[in-house]
This record gives C-alpha cells, structure tokens and sequence, in this order.
C-alpha cells in the first residue's frame, strides 16, 4: 500500500513511480509556467484544464473529463495502467 503522502525518501525508494506536477492556480497564474521554470527532477506536467478536467462549461468551472480524454492525457505524459504516480503541486 501506498502511503497517501511520500517523502523524498519514499521516492528514491522507488524510481519507477511517475512523478507528476499538477499545479494550477485560480489566479491567472500559469501552472505549465510554474513548471517550465523548476520542477522536482525527472517530474513531467499533467495540466488540469488540458488533462484532469474537460472544458468550463455548464457542468462546473473543472468537471470531471471523460475517460477516453483522460486516458489520452496522461498517456502522453507516459503515465499506464501500471504506473504508480505521485501527483504534488505547491501548496
């Protein structure tokens, strides 16, 4: 079982884990800036409004997207059926 909070050493522990930097922010700021200019190494950006969320729209400012995309997604960020990935963001 996978603690729901790693820590470095957890991480070396297990290179094979995906590292995934999902920031994101309400406040105009861009997270794929954020992460274009320092992220944890070997980390790779999986956006919340391209990846985790489909398009504002009637169903809520994220809604959940539909599988298929969601799939698509994080499989071009090289994330499977069998990855184990850590998700963080900055706050």
């Amino acid at each position: 079982m996978i603690p729901p909070v790693v820590d470095q050493a957890w991480l070396e522990a297990h290179p094979e884990a995906v590292v995934a930097d999902v920031r994101s922010y309400l406040d105009g700021r861009s997270g794929a800036d954020a992460y274009r200019a320092g992220h944890l190494p070997g980390a790779v950006f999986v956006s919340l409004d391209v990846v985790l969320a489909d398009p504002p729209g009637s169903r809520g400012r994220h809604p959940l997207p539909d599988p298929s995309r969601f799939a698509a997604g994080l499989a071009a960020s090289g994330i499977g059926d069998a990855s184990t990935v850590v998700a963080y963001d900055d706050a």
